[in-house]
């Protein structure tokens, strides 16, 4: 059995996620399980792939990353979910934490970022600041 997390990578557009699978498939302690575009195909890739870590876009079509993953949660409690949006704004980072997220990430600086919050999560480590 694989000590590799497994990451569930969420974003509408095609060319983000593809970039960042393409990124993130290069190390060899992560396992991309999948890519969705929308949050319900979100939901239902994390819990049939058993994600260990979701990176979220908060923006999608059908139902938004704040949703799905309540929606999520309610499925499989130990998942953790990390928010990815273009926007910084307070009141994003706020509905993340009401939905059960543990951390926020900026699609502006994700690559400088994104290997340290999926190990913080997959750790049990929430990576909000006060």
């Amino acid at each position: 059995m694989s000590d590799r997390v497994r990451v569930l990578i969420v974003d509408d557009k095609a060319i983000f996620a593809d970039a960042l699978r393409l990124f993130l498939e290069r190390d060899p302690t992560l396992q991309i399980v999948g890519v969705a575009s929308d949050g319900e195909q979100a939901v239902d890739l994390a819990v049939s792939e058993d994600a260990d870590v979701v990176l979220m876009d908060v923006g999608l079509p059908r139902i938004d990353g704040f949703e799905a993953t309540r929606r999520l949660l309610a499925l499989r409690r130990a998942a953790k979910v990390i928010a990815v949006s273009g926007y910084s704004e307070p009141e994003i980072r706020a509905q993340a934490q009401a939905a059960g997220m543990v951390s926020y990430l900026s699609k502006d600086l994700i690559h400088e970022h994104v290997r340290e919050a999926i190990a913080a999560a997959s750790n049990g480590i929430a990576g909000w600041s006060s």
